[in-house]
């Protein structure tokens, strides 16, 4: 622990009222007797709006990261607020709703209801969140438009190409209009040029809904693209 400690950390730009602030965030899995430790006291801030991507050797704790600030898996030690708040303090069910409404997942694999229609899997979080039917249909239609698959929704993942089914999972995570997107590897099973149209589709969302956004991603072109470019070493997040 005090080798890492000692390692030079540049210090995350002062973000005035940040969205998203992790404070010295811990994690560990214990391994049989053996306690593994993936997080050793990260922190950062990010704020309204912004956009960072997130690079890293594959097993350094970048999807543990993700779904730690993400509110999935609550850190062994450190807080994860947003807006000031101890997001871990508000309960299980009020964390529930909280995230339900502000942050929206997309990860590597899309995980879509295979019974189920673009339009109808889009509307999940929706229906979840106990929106009216129609209402809940009627903004995942909107949703499913501004990513481009206006003349898709009523087809099946089965009936999608990979890109198109990566467009409805991000249509999925976007349409309740969350404050945060969270998205692990979004292009990592895709091929490159679709890929390329995944990557600028996230960018312009960004810049469209104002929504703030961290990516994980290999993919250093599309790395390279975002205002901020943090790096996960050693349990600590640095400003790339």
């Amino acid at each position: 622990m005090g080798e890492v400690e000692a390692a030079p950390v540049r210090e995350s730009p002062r973000i005035e009222a940040p969205l998203l602030e992790a404070r010295g965030l811990h994690k560990s899995y214990w391994l049989g007797e053996k306690e593994i430790h993936v997080l050793r006291g990260a922190s950062f801030a990010l704020g309204p709006g912004e956009m960072a991507s997130l690079v890293g050797p594959s097993g350094v704790g970048k999807s543990t990261f993700l779904h730690v600030v993400g509110t999935l898996d609550p850190p062994t030690a450190g807080q994860v607020l947003y807006d000031g708040q101890d997001a871990f303090a508000m309960g299980e069910e009020p964390l529930a709703r909280f995230r339900n409404r502000n942050i929206g997942f997309v990860f590597q694999f899309h995980y879509l209801l295979p019974e189920f229609t673009a339009l109808e899997n889009t509307a999940m979080p929706a229906l979840i969140g106990r929106m009216p039917r129609p209402e809940a249909e009627q903004v995942a239609r909107q949703m499913l438009e501004t990513v481009g698959l206006s003349h898709r929704v009523e087809h099946k993942p089965g009936e999608l190409s990979g890109g198109e089914q990566q467009r409805v999972a991000l249509a999925r995570a976007l349409v309740l209009k969350p404050r945060l997107l969270l998205a692990d590897e979004p292009t990592g099973n895709l091929d490159e040029a679709t890929g390329e149209g995944i990557h600028q589709l996230l960018v312009d969302l960004n810049q469209r809904l104002g929504i703030a956004a961290i990516v994980v991603t290999h993919n250093p072109r599309l790395a390279e693209r975002m205002p901020r470019r943090l790096r996960l070493q050693e349990g600590l997040v640095i400003e790339a």
